[in-house]
């Protein structure tokens, strides 16, 4: 079988394995906490997606489903515990093993691109002030719960990663930072969440 052939064989969009080359794609530079190490990396997200529904769920690039398990990562720096320092083209990670992923920009989607209909559809909710601790970390910030809710609630909710906004972490991540506008936390990596 020809070069040509074997080409021809492959699902279109799939030739080359770049499936971060889909134009309905959007880049995420986040942070990715998992214990003993931190990747400072792009992540992915559909134009329609948050973040957060990545984490919670996948996403879909090229026709195929990506993101059940594994967060694909790209352009990564990783930061070990050791003090090590490494740059990768790619990588995975298990999202059982994730701690936290801060986003530094673009993870989240712009509400003024939500139709009407669905921005009807929207939930008011209420900032309740929590302190999470994540070893070797405690996170400071606010996470929203649907009226006449409260931190119970949120934290027994359906999804996997809790959303927090204005945050703060103690001690700063080895990157150097300490604060972000959105963190979504594993919950099942929790040890102790707390009205602040």
């Amino acid at each position: 079988m020809t070069m040509k052939e074997e080409t021809q064989l492959e699902p279109a969009g799939r030739a080359d394995g770049s499936w971060w080359n889909d134009e309905n794609l959007k880049q995420v530079d986040a942070v990715v906490v998992i214990l003993g190490c931190t990747l400072a990396a792009k992540t992915y997200r559909t134009q329609q997606q948050r973040l957060l529904d990545v984490l919670n769920r996948s996403f879909v690039a090229n026709s195929h489903r990506i993101g059940k398990e594994f967060l694909p990562l790209r352009e990564v720096e990783a930061f070990f515990s050791t003090g090590e320092q490494e740059s990768l083209a790619s990588t995975h990670v298990n999202k059982s093993s994730i701690l936290f992923v801060a986003e530094r920009s673009g993870g989240q989607r712009d509400r003024g691109g939500i139709p009407e209909a669905e921005a009807n559809l929207l939930r008011t909710k209420t900032a309740v002030s929590a302190r999470v601790d994540i070893p070797p970390y405690i996170l400071f910030g606010k996470m929203h719960a649907d009226l006449h809710q409260g931190l119970v609630h949120v934290i027994d909710g359906d999804g996997v990663f809790l959303p927090m906004t204005d945050v703060f972490i103690s001690p700063p991540l080895p990157t150097g930072e300490y604060k972000f506008s959105f963190v979504a936390i594993n919950k099942h990596q929790i040890v102790r969440v707390e009205d602040s």
